[in-house]
């Protein structure tokens, strides 16, 4: 049995329509996909960069104290900071890469320590006119603290360069691949 003329224009204009049909709606998929991955982008490097802001006041502070022994409430806002520190763990957990996340953890236990260890040499050095023992003690503080700074700006500098490297397509830590685990081409890096 052939084919009548309007049957082939018919079949032709149904193939026509749903060929055209599927694709749109193929790139209509892809351009969300595109655009979502683009937004969460946009949002790691907002996160990113007021960390590195957070982390650039508090080392500050550390730098500022040892130069000139002036104590963190006087170089920054610590009410402050704490009241962004809520916000800013939350978008780093959403966002960031668990290397980043990882690397600021190791960032905020080194601050805390380091604040500790200020406070305890604020004691010593109250005392320290008063008896000889607690100027030896804030000594041995002061030293402390001038090791826990060191490692804490080491933290930091390695927290920049895991930001910078990942900002950079530069991918020297284990990152995330946001892909469906069932498709044939996610591979994991």
């Amino acid at each position: 049995m052939a084919l009548e003329p309007w049957e082939a224009t018919l079949i032709a204009a149904s193939v026509g329509a749903v060929a055209s049909t599927s694709a749109v709606l193929f790139t209509h998929l892809l351009t969300r996909a595109r655009d979502r991955r683009h937004k969460r982008w946009d949002r790691r490097m907002d996160t990113y960069v007021e960390l590195l802001k957070s982390r650039r006041a508090m080392g500050s502070a550390r730098r500022d104290f040892l130069a000139k022994r002036t104590t963190p409430s006087q170089v920054f806002d610590a009410e402050e900071e704490l009241k962004d520190l809520g916000p800013l763990r939350a978008q780093l957990s959403m966002f960031g890469s668990t290397a980043v996340q990882a690397l600021d953890d190791l960032a905020l236990v080194g601050f805390t320590q380091w604040m500790k260890a200020l406070s305890e040499w604020r004691d010593f050095d109250s005392m320290a006119r008063a008896d000889p023992e607690s100027a030896r003690r804030a000594e041995e503080k002061l030293e402390q603290i001038k090791t826990l700074s060191e490692s804490a700006d080491l933290i930091e500098k390695r927290m920049t360069e895991a930001i910078l490297a990942e900002a950079d397509f530069k991918v020297p830590f284990k990152l995330e691949r946001w892909r469906s685990p069932f498709r044939r081409d996610a591979v994991k890096r």
